[in-house]
């Protein structure tokens, strides 16, 4: 089977070091199952032995007013044959350029190599590697009624008590 979760977000990250405020948008998500086709048929043989994983797909953006600097980013989904899950590249440019100073490819949730302008290859990120920062989010009752954790509080309580019922009244 093919879910696909369509939506156009946009996002700002802001850099308190330097203020710098980047605007980014984000890919879609898509919810893959293998299939397996057999005559005209197509028929979920192996859905009962494979998991299903969300993928992301498309083109996004990174710009900064500030600095000028902005990149491209393309997430690419997997083929129905062969290919890698989690694939991207991407394209970084300097104020005012139209070529690329730095190109990416590798995987999202893996290793990303960097090719310079200059020749210079290395590894740009290597995500396994990263260690996790706990975010910092303000308190509820500091957030307004239409902030996001403000907002989901109720449906969030009610997933993690595992009462599905409650969790679906909570969002209407």
């Amino acid at each position: 089977f093919k879910m696909y979760f369509y939506f156009s977000l946009t996002g700002c990250v802001t850099c308190l070091d330097h203020d710098e405020h980047y605007i980014l948008t984000f890919p879609n998500a898509y919810g893959r199952q293998v299939n397996a086709l057999i005559g005209i048929f197509i028929f979920n043989a192996l859905s009962i032995l494979t998991v299903p994983w969300i993928e992301l797909g498309g083109e996004c953006s990174i710009s900064c007013s500030k600095t000028g600097y902005n990149a491209s980013i393309v997430f690419h989904t997997k083929p129905f044959y062969g290919g890698k899950k989690h694939r991207i590249t991407a394209e970084i440019f300097s104020p005012n350029d139209k070529k690329p100073f730095c190109s990416i490819e590798g995987e999202w949730n893996g290793v990303m190599y960097a090719k310079y302008s200059t020749g210079e290859n290395a590894v740009f990120i290597d995500t396994k590697k990263m260690p996790t920062i706990k975010k910092k989010v303000r308190k509820l009752e500091d957030q307004d009624d239409f902030e996001s954790r403000c907002l989901w509080k109720d449906v969030t309580y009610n997933l993690k008590i595992r009462d599905i019922d409650a969790a679906t009244a909570a969002k209407h």
